[in-house]
């Protein structure tokens, strides 16, 4: 009997049920930190302060350079996330942490300009990103693959893409001005690598191929204006480009209770980018 019961508890401890958290503010941030922080212990400090007051329950991370996954795991413990993945060690790693276990994660570097992490996260599949700064077709590729891997799961899961996707998006069109398309013009006649513009105008083939998969942004999903991600106020003059982005699938867009775009005065100087924050209710 006693037998049974331990062979019960352990088959119920495998399972991811058995670590499901369902909660009415299940909060998760996607935030591009720039270069790892910069290894800033005081910048990774008030990054630690900062974070705990917002309480996230994951953390998407881009730009984790010179993280080890060692060195991961005890920067996420100082907030109290004691489950962390590093993508990679070398050049812009992805990163998450969490405050429940991360499973069946997978590490891409193939085919990726960085990587991508894909996990399963208390019954909600995660994928991680960070597409190429510098061509828009490239950017594509990445995207048909991230697309590619999520159609493998089942649809009617819980399913969220969040990251840098170096993208602007379609619904933000009216905010886009010739201003700034001549200056990504005059940027590419300077630097031959970078090809960002598709036939002289603003690619938004990427961020429509996620759209068009059925994902949500869920920023525009629950807001009706813009809010830009790039540049922060330590980094450059105000803009309206968003290219940070946290998507859900129809399974968990239903469970969105609110999404913000984090600008405050720590996020005004810790990172280049701003975080994107989304709050779920689980419970539904």
């Amino acid at each position: 009997m006693i037998l049974n019961r331990v062979m019960l508890i352990l088959a119920l401890a495998l399972t991811p049920c058995f670590w499901a958290a369902a909660q009415s503010d299940f909060k998760i941030l996607s935030y591009n930190v720039l270069e790892g922080l910069q290894q800033d212990s005081l910048v990774m400090e008030q990054y630690q302060d900062w974070v705990k007051e917002i309480d996230p329950d994951i953390v998407a991370y881009q730009e984790m350079n010179k993280f080890t996954q060692k060195s991961l795991e005890q920067f996420a413990k100082r907030y109290g996330h004691p489950y962390a993945v590093l993508s990679k060690l070398d050049g812009f790693p992805v990163a998450l942490s969490s405050k429940y276990p991360i499973v069946n994660v997978q590490k891409v570097v193939d085919n990726m300009w960085h990587a991508y992490l894909y996990a399963n996260v208390n019954n909600i599949h995660v994928f991680v990103i960070h597409f190429s700064p510098f061509s828009y077709e490239k950017r594509q590729h990445e995207m048909r693959q991230i697309l590619a891997h999520a159609a493998l799961l089942p649809q009617d899961e819980k399913i969220i893409i969040m990251g840098d996707f170096n993208s602007m998006s379609q619904e933000d069109e009216a905010y886009h001005t010739p201003e700034m398309v001549e200056a990504m013009l005059e940027r590419e006649k300077k630097q031959a690598h970078i090809r960002n513009l598709n036939q002289g105008k603003i690619d938004y083939t990427v961020m429509n191929a996620i759209r068009e998969a059925g994902y949500k942004d869920v920023f525009l999903h629950k807001n009706d204006s813009l809010i830009s991600t790039v540049p922060t106020k330590k980094y450059g003059k105000p803009s309206t480009r968003r290219i940070d982005f946290i998507w859900t699938n129809p399974a968990l867009t239903e469970r969105v209770v609110s999404s913000s775009i984090i600008q405050d005065a720590v996020t005004d100087q810790i990172s280049d980018h701003y975080p994107v924050l989304v709050t779920l209710d689980l419970e539904k």
